[in-house]
């Protein structure tokens, strides 16, 4: 027996090695192909992109081409850049940065944004300028920091596979502990798979999958990137003013205006939309009652972290006469299953689908937007966004209102 047990600590002392030594493996070759990509200094790369986002059934799909040169003195975007995006066959966008100007390219219109006069407004822009990151950022999500990689938390492994017939490495690392998120999600998992080239080094194919829980809903977030052709070479001629296409029609950017908010005091625009019970309600229906109208839709994650604190206060104070109203202009309530998305939540307040016009009408800017209309159908207070405080300061302006 006891030998028994001595060879079953061996084995196990054995696999528990085994196991860190192909982390160990792991980490390096991350390490190693994180390098290559450092030290690139520009090029041109073709890549597919695959996103599929939490709140979506679909994959949308589309094609990046981008020429680049690193420029890390930089302070915009450290690097020029002349980046095509293929939505569909018929429908792309092109992005250049000259170093001097942001020129976004659409529908055959080209604006543009001087760095000396719209510093602030295009740094403002770099998130949604999309690129293969792990060959143009020095530090890209999903790739592992060097922090990542000596994370206990973080699970690491390595295997040989090929990809189109190309051998290559398979590293995959797993966390499935994080603190709560500040929008009230927790992340339950995320999943990292990189496809690097045995011989070069070069991150072939990257796949995200990050699994998320919202109150009683489970949502999935997906996303991949396929490098279809590389080639090294920089054509500094993509980073000019004479990239863009010619016959365009080329302006200068005009900054956008928000609206002026509407007043306080002010009769609050009508209307009449259809609940997910097959009925409508319009705002005229409410008179005499102290109504929250927050404006929202399903993919914002503010909005998402605001509903729970509109709920508790529906809850509460429903037989007070204080009506609570989701009003959601994105969203379709048949395509977009918002039945199934409320149910999960726990809502039960009032939800009604409007036109895309309304938030106009109500000089809405940002999501979640509130508005809290008084029993006579004007507006008394208007709150923007959420914050860890908005339950303290939505019950004391319904207290406020209710006292009246």
């Amino acid at each position: 027996m006891r030998n028994k047990l001595i060879i079953i600590v061996a084995i196990f002392a054995f696999a528990t090695g085994a196991n860190a030594q192909n982390a160990d493996e792991a980490k390096n070759v991350i390490r190693l192909c994180r390098e290559k990509c450092h030290s690139i200094k520009g090029g041109h790369y073709e890549v597919e992109e695959q996103t599929k986002y939490m709140t979506e059934k679909d994959t949308m799909t589309l094609l990046l081409s981008c020429d680049y040169k690193k420029v890390p003195e930089d302070t915009v975007f450290g690097k020029l850049f002349a980046t095509i995006t293929k939505w569909t066959d018929d429908m792309s966008g092109i992005e250049i940065y000259t170093g001097k100007e942001y020129i976004l390219y659409f529908n055959n219109e080209a604006t543009v944004m001087s760095c000396n006069k719209w510093t602030d407004q295009i740094i403002s822009r770099r998130h949604n300028v999309r690129f293969y990151d792990v060959l143009t950022e020095p530090n890209a999500s999903p790739m592992p920091s060097d922090k990542t990689l000596d994370d206990t938390l973080t699970t690491y492994s390595l295997t040989e596979t090929t990809l189109d017939d190309k051998p290559c490495y398979k590293a995959d690392y797993v966390r499935t502990k994080f603190d709560p998120d500040v929008f009230g999600m927790q992340r339950l998992r995320l999943y990292v798979q990189i496809w690097i080239d045995k011989q070069t080094y070069m991150p072939l194919q990257l796949t995200s999958v990050i699994d998320i829980k919202e109150g009683e809903d489970t949502l999935c977030q997906y996303k991949q990137y396929k490098l279809l052709a590389f080639d090294s070479t920089i054509n500094e001629s993509r980073f000019t003013l004479d990239a863009i296409p010619a016959g365009a029609t080329m302006m200068d950017y005009v900054p956008y205006v928000p609206p002026t908010p509407l007043e306080e005091n002010t009769q609050a625009p009508e209307w009449t939309f259809p609940t997910l019970k097959g009925d409508s309600i319009s705002l005229a229906d409410l008179r005499g009652k102290v109504v929250l109208v927050d404006f929202f839709y399903k993919g914002c994650a503010p909005c998402g972290a605001a509903m729970p604190v509109l709920q508790r206060l529906h809850e509460k104070y429903k037989d007070q006469g204080v009506v609570v109203i989701g009003i959601d202009p994105i969203d379709d309530p048949v395509k977009d299953n918002m039945a199934d998305f409320l149910a999960k939540r726990g809502i039960d307040y009032t939800v009604v689908f409007s036109s895309r016009n309304l938030p106009q009408e109500y000089h809405v800017i940002g999501y979640p937007t509130l508005f809290f209309i008084n029993e006579k159908g004007k507006i008394e207070k208007i709150h923007e966004g959420f914050s860890q405080t908005m339950e303290q300061e939505l019950e004391e302006q319904i207290q406020k209102m209710l006292k009246k």
